[in-house]
């Protein structure tokens, strides 16, 4: 690999105006000269367009019609030229350093097919709004590698989605091995492509935090889905390709239960309060088959039956 390889970074965007300038700043910011910011706006409603258009020559704009988040990575995915490709959320940030950070560790390890970074949860204050907060020294200058959530990942994968979308940069070659993102999904397309490239590479994680994940109501959807997303992107990856993992690592059924049934309680939690009380009283049941002394279920599925009975 090159020295200072160009690196991609691929920002998604959809009526973020709000929120898309100070995303593409941080990338611009970076102190890692020798890369291009690719925005690929989704068919925005509001003033993205405008916001992005201020930039200038600075970044690469691509429009396209509503075609959903992942449809949107995938363009600025085709559109990229480096040899690294970095992906950015359009209401998240970046921190100081994180490529060079990053790619001077993919630079020294040239086994890994990928590196990601820790990363904080960003709230707004009582105002409403985001101050950038004061992370200690000791958060964001760590060397070295969180080693539980590093190597081959599969399996870590299996019990819980490590990986956050604005922490990733990968490799050209691992990128076009492991495809596009599933653009069916409606959800948990990010996650279905972790296990996808978790098959081919081993994956690490630096200890340093070097992003921040913005959390505001438009970030956080209160409509339950009709399909449990998480339950089945980790069914597909079982279905497909078991519980043992590229290293030889097995994850005990056990565990993995117990993630799905955690996951269909949550699924049938938020329709129980704002969906469908049919598809409550289906996740909780199925959340029961998998975990029967889960108490809170059980009177959970009660409360569905009372619900759908009025």
């Amino acid at each position: 690999m090159n020295s200072t390889p160009l690196v991609s970074v691929v920002i998604p965007a959809y009526n973020c105006a709000q929120y898309i300038a100070s995303a593409v700043q941080s990338a611009l910011d970076q102190d890692y000269p020798h890369k291009e910011i690719i925005v690929v706006d989704d068919g925005s409603t509001d003033n993205t367009a405008t916001v992005l258009a201020g930039f200038g020559e600075r970044i690469i704009v691509r429009q396209q019609s509503n075609s959903g988040v992942a449809a949107a990575r995938n363009h600025g995915m085709r559109v990229a030229r480096g040899e690294l490709i970095a992906l950015l959320d359009a209401d998240d940030l970046w921190l100081p350093g994180k490529l060079r950070k990053q790619v001077d560790y993919l630079t020294a390890h040239p086994e890994l097919g990928a590196v990601y970074c820790a990363w904080r949860e960003w709230r707004p204050d009582a105002n409403g709004e985001f101050a950038i907060p004061k992370l200690a020294d000791a958060d964001t200058q760590r060397n070295g590698i969180e080693t539980q959530d590093s190597g081959w990942i599969y399996n870590q994968l299996l019990t819980d989605c490590v990986i956050h979308t604005t922490t990733l940069l990968m490799r050209r070659e691992i990128m076009q091995q492991v495809g596009e993102f599933d653009h069916v999904l409606r959800r948990g397309q990010d996650y279905d492509y972790w296990f996808r490239m978790s098959r081919l590479a081993p994956i690490h994680k630096l200890n340093a935090v070097l992003s921040l994940y913005r959390i505001h109501p438009e970030s956080i959807t209160h409509k339950p889905h009709q399909a449990n997303y998480p339950c089945l992107v980790i069914q597909k990856a079982l279905d497909q390709w078991g519980r043992i993992g590229p290293d030889g690592t097995e994850t005990p059924q056990a565990a993995i239960d117990g993630v799905l049934a955690r996951h269909w309680y949550n699924f049938a939690s938020l329709h129980l309060v704002h969906g469908d009380a049919k598809l409550a009283y289906q996740g909780f049941l199925r959340c029961i088959r998998l975990r029967p002394t889960r108490i809170k279920a059980w009177i959970k599925i009660a409360r569905s039956l009372v619900k759908m009975a009025f």
